[in-house]
């Protein structure tokens, strides 16, 4: 029996599918631990009898020989097993969350830690196939490799240990749970296939190129995870219109477990559209990793992720908790909350004066606006009261300037244009709404609604500089004498002229404003 293969499993093509049966059938593979004896299993050979397995209970569970289903169920054993055995397949001893909050987190540069595992080249690469197999049944076991969907590729090697890099990737179209390490590719950085899988008839999956661009574009990265997570794909669907290029949240938590970020961080993952497939994310992909440097997923719409991290630990981590802050997103717009807002309360903050920790009443204004004099040398003037100093000056104004908000306002009214509505949506839809209305407007319009709105738009062509090119066009319109009070259709024509030539040249005037917001009002003529 081979040190590296389960009881009865071959290497050859032909036996995979015995391979999978032994693996599967737990009633032919026992534990076994009584008084005075060693833990056994049962060959899958008839005949063979009890055959002893390891000398030390548990040994198996991570880069030994036994499944996972097979670590002892004495006590004894579970408590070697949990003492000093990890249930997951490793290739170092140890690793650390990336931290970045507080003193203690852990601020290295790396997660992976301690000494590596594995005794060869050919045993790293078993042992990385069969964790990528691993891997990809608890995804599927959480929901995110349905079907047959998702994916995970780890990379070894590199310049640091003076060899080639090594790129292993889960096949496509297969079941994830049901996968082995035999399954597995793996590829060198030039996406050529080095060591094929020993199942036969498996083809290389869609996301592979999607690997390599996070292999490039991020180069300490180790490995990368791509879920179909029903978390994931809803996140992308929080803004209705689906134009969104990214999820926003901030003060949460689990941001401490993404990477770089903690609890009063802001987090962008971008959302970039899909397409029918995979492969064809490439160049969008590639787009997201240099507009979001700090962020370590990609969201696609109506689909899922892409995670990653430098070591498989470290990308695991933030798999689970980006898919954790997913579905707070959702959860949180159920309630009517927005996760990009700062909250106003639940958080603690530094009191300006004291500098002791308290938590802010919001029955009252953080800071009161006081405007009297002082006769003190050292009064200043407040930047909108951040100081709590005077700030009688911030709410002087001359006839260009804007006053400033002072703290305990409570509303901010801005005009329709980059708060209510797009300018684009100005400047393409509203505009020429009144030009090609106008004339409609005006017809329906008496002698006493056109007389104000005349004069409205003669008084904003006055007060245009000598010279201005919205001036010189309406210089065009037929004079109006003094002693005569122009007709209707002349008045018509006057205003028409005047419109025409004040939104020609973009100038933005009393009366003109006045006459578009009620034909806007109207909507419709």
């Amino acid at each position: 029996m081979s040190d590296s293969n389960p009881i009865g499993a071959t290497n050859t093509a032909s036996g995979v599918k015995r391979n999978r049966e032994l693996m599967r059938r737990d009633s032919t593979i026992m534990a076994h631990k009584s008084e005075g004896k060693e833990p056994v299993v049962v060959s899958s050979k008839e005949g063979e009898g009890w055959t002893t397995v390891s000398s030390h209970p548990g040994e198996g569970w991570s880069n030994g020989t036994i499944p996972q289903f097979m670590f002892p169920y004495t006590r004894e054993g579970k408590v070697t097993l949990f003492s000093n055995q990890r249930r997951w397949i490793h290739t170092e001893s140890s690793w650390t969350r990336i931290g970045g909050g507080s003193q203690y987190d852990a601020k290295h540069s790396e997660s992976g830690s301690g000494e590596k595992l594995t005794t060869s080249l050919e045993d790293e690469s078993r042992t990385v196939r069969s964790l990528i197999a691993q891997l990809c049944e608890k995804f599927y076991e959480q929901g995110g490799a349905t079907g047959t969907s998702g994916g995970v590729s780890i990379r070894t090697g590199g310049p640091s240990e003076n060899r080639p890099w090594r790129v292993f990737v889960a096949p496509s179209g297969i079941q994830k749970e049901d996968m082995i390490g035999e399954d597995v590719f793996e590829l060198d950085m030039d996406m050529n296939v080095v060591k094929p899988p020993v199942t036969p008839n498996l083809r290389l999956s869609a996301c592979t190129p999607i690997w390599y661009s996070v292999y490039r574009f991020r180069p300490r990265a180790k490995c990368v995870i791509h879920t179909h997570s029903m978390n994931a794909q809803m996140a992308t669907l929080l803004d209705p219109t689906e134009r969104s290029t990214c999820l926003r949240m901030t003060h949460l938590e689990m941001l401490k477990g993404v990477g770089g970020h903690a609890y009063d961080s802001v987090l962008d993952i971008p959302i970039i559209d899909n397409r029918p497939s995979e492969d064809m994310l490439v160049d969008q992909v590639e787009k997201a990793l240099v507009k979001y440097p700090k962020c370590n997923a990609i969201l696609v719409r109506r689909h899922g992720v892409f995670v990653w991290g430098d070591s498989w630990e470290q990308a695991k981590t933030q798999c689970e908790s980006f898919d954790y802050l997913f579905e707070t997103a959702i959860k949180m717009k159920s309630m009517g909350i927005d996760p990009a807002a700062v909250p106003k309360e639940g958080t603690y903050r530094v009191d300006d004066e004291g500098g002791e920790e308290k938590k802010e009443d919001s029955s009252r204004p953080v800071k009161r606006m006081r405007t009297e004099k002082k006769d003190s040398a050292d009064a200043t003037d407040g930047f909108n009261a951040e100081a709590d100093l005077n700030n009688a000056a911030d709410l002087e104004k001359d006839t260009k300037s804007i006053p400033l908000l002072p703290r305990d306002a409570k509303v901010l009214l801005l005009d329709i244009e980059g708060c209510t509505t797009a300018i684009s949506f100005v400047k393409n839809v509203l505009f020429p709404f009144v030009l090609s209305n106008i004339d409609l407007y005006l017809a329906k319009r008496t002698s006493q609604e056109l007389g104000p709105i005349l004069k409205s738009l003669q008084e904003d062509i006055e007060k245009l500089e000598d010279g201005h090119d919205a001036k010189e066009e309406s210089k065009k319109v037929t004079p109006v004498v003094p002693d005569c009070t122009p007709n209707d259709d002349l008045m018509r024509d006057m205003i028409k002229s005047f419109v025409k030539a004040m939104m020609k040249f973009d100038v933005k005037a009393t009366g003109l404003k006045s006459l578009q917001g009620k034909m806007w009002k109207s909507g419709k003529c």
